[in-house]
């Protein structure tokens, strides 16, 4: 139902005043967007429950709307939404408006509204702004996806002309280059400093190595991965013109070092897809921690709490090796959501070199995924007789023909099939006579759908990016994939890799 029709279901044209609040809140409850009326003050009169549901908060009458906001809005989009709502003039459409709200189990996702203001509507408060809330979550992430794609897209063919511009060798050498100057970009930033002296000398360092790879995209002519470049290099300057530093002051680089290994790990990936027989001599540059994407790299001057206890089957991770990156991960992304956890490993050693790459990515999506949609907090896992620390394992066992089998499980809330079932309806993915029909290990297979989503943990957005993510390596790589969960209990993913070829 239209703003400019509510008044009117009630008997009332837009201009006649709602003369008691019970009237207001029933009118309001009859639309299937989320509307909140605002008094002259900006102080919620009335809210529906479409948008105490959207805003992820069930106390909004008598709140002023920007302390409502400031905890979950960026500060330009408090001001530009609030200077909506203080212009008397026209209706205003503000569209797409990022914000971070909780869900019941407290973990942070992101979401894109479309805000509509409102004004001159006569209430029991007076003259009133009308608010006016539309989920557009679903379609912001179907044209970032869309943009990932035409961006892989256009580096693909940057990568083909590179090919053919430069020949094999030079193109090799310029990929193998780029990679060793990331490795040392990582490692410098993980060398320990506390001194001022020491902070600079690791920007001065990390400098010259990002120079290198910008060189290198240029001579590649690869668009993407220089603006990458250039960006974690602006990062790098804005720290250098500080007076002091902190540890705390490098959080910034992390996000763009992220984006940076993004691009070279899409690279090196294009590049094998573009030509298989072009020797860009995988193994040579690939560490013991390989070379695709690590997200948020902990690098840090300060000293690493010791490792929690493990199985007696699992095994701390060394430094220096996959298990140490994944390590780093888990405690990074633990840390940002509140939760504790520690991760087992067991079998690593395992993973033939050419195996490394795709472990890593699917490890990296699957901790993600676990640590923010799975594992509770450490209250709700308590009150559930769960340790307050939860638990991955990962684990990768060679087999005989040089393929391998690798095993992730986390001890956290599960998939409720019900609930998948329910938002594969909802999302229009499956009639309900269809998801009637499916039992509960085919219904939590939706997940890896493109297109499923729901507002509950394990549909939500950034689930479905990870998870599709995940079946898109497996696929890439000829592999299969399980899954398996336990509500409340538990979920398990296997994935079977092929032998490598060659």
């Amino acid at each position: 139902m239209k703003v400019a029709a509510w008044f009117a279901s009630v008997g009332r044209s837009e201009a006649d005043p709602v003369e008691d609040s019970a009237t207001l809140d029933a009118a309001l409850e009859r639309i299937a967007q989320g509307v909140i009326v605002l008094d002259p003050r900006l102080r919620v009169i009335s809210a529906n429950e479409a948008a105490r549901s959207l805003l992820r908060n069930t106390r909004l009458v008598g709140a002023d709307w920007r302390e409502l906001l400031q905890p979950i809005a960026k500060p330009e989009t408090l001001a530009r939404l609030t200077s909506a709502l203080q212009d008397r003039g026209a209706p205003r459409r503000c569209d797409e408006i990022e914000l971070r709200v909780a869900g019941p189990d407290g973990a942070q996702s992101t979401v894109w509204y479309r805000f509509d203001v409102h004004g001159g509507t006569e209430t029991p408060a007076g003259a009133a702004r009308v608010l006016v809330i539309t989920d557009r979550t679903d379609a912001v992430q179907q044209a970032h996806e869309i943009a990932e794609l035409r961006a892989e897209l256009q580096s693909y063919g940057e990568i083909l002309r590179a090919l053919l511009r430069l020949g094999a060798a030079r193109f090799a050498t310029a990929v193998r280059k780029t990679s060793e100057a990331m490795e040392r970009i990582d490692a410098i930033l993980k060398q320990p400093a506390r001194e001022q002296t020491a902070f600079r000398e690791k920007l001065d360092a990390a400098l010259a190595q990002v120079d290198q790879i910008r060189r290198e995209a240029l001579l590649l002519r690869l668009t993407s991965l220089e603006i990458a470049a250039r960006s974690f290099e602006d990062a790098v300057h804005e720290l250098r013109d500080r007076e002091s530093l902190s540890g705390s002051d490098f959080l910034p680089l992390a996000v763009k070092l992220d984006a940076l290994l993004g691009r070279l790990a899409l690279l090196r990936t294009l590049t094998r897809n573009a030509m298989p027989g072009a020797a860009v001599e995988e193994n040579r540059a690939v560490t013991d921690n390989g070379t695709q994407i690590i997200d948020a790299p902990r690098f840090f001057g300060e000293a690493s709490p010791e490792p929690a206890p493990s199985a007696p089957a699992a095994r701390a991770a060394a430094p220096g090796r996959l298990e140490s990156a994944l390590a780093s991960l888990t405690e990074h992304i633990g840390a940002e959501q509140g939760r504790p956890v520690h991760i087992e490993f067991t079998g690593l050693d395992a993973v033939p070199s050419a195996h490394r790459p795709i472990v890593k990515n699917i490890a990296i999506q699957l901790i993600r995924n676990a640590i923010i949609h799975g594992i509770e907090a450490a209250d709700a896992r308590e009150a559930a007789g769960k340790p307050s620390t939860g638990t991955l394992r990962l684990s990768f066992v060679r087999q005989a023909n040089g393929g391998g089998e690798l095993r992730f499980q986390d001890d956290g809330r599960g998939i409720d099939p019900v609930r998948v079932r329910r938002a594969a309806v909802e999302r229009g993915l499956l009639r309900p006579d269809e998801a009637a029909a499916l039992s509960d290990r085919q219904a939590i297979k939706l997940i890896f759908k493109s297109g499923y989503a729901s507002g509950t943990p394990e549909g939500s957005a950034p689930t479905r990016r990870g998870l599709l993510l995940v079946r898109r390596y497996v696929d890439d790589a000829g592999g299969r994939i399980a899954l398996a969960s336990e509500p409340g209990r538990s979920t398990r993913f296997k994935v079977l890799l092929p032998p490598p070829p060659g």
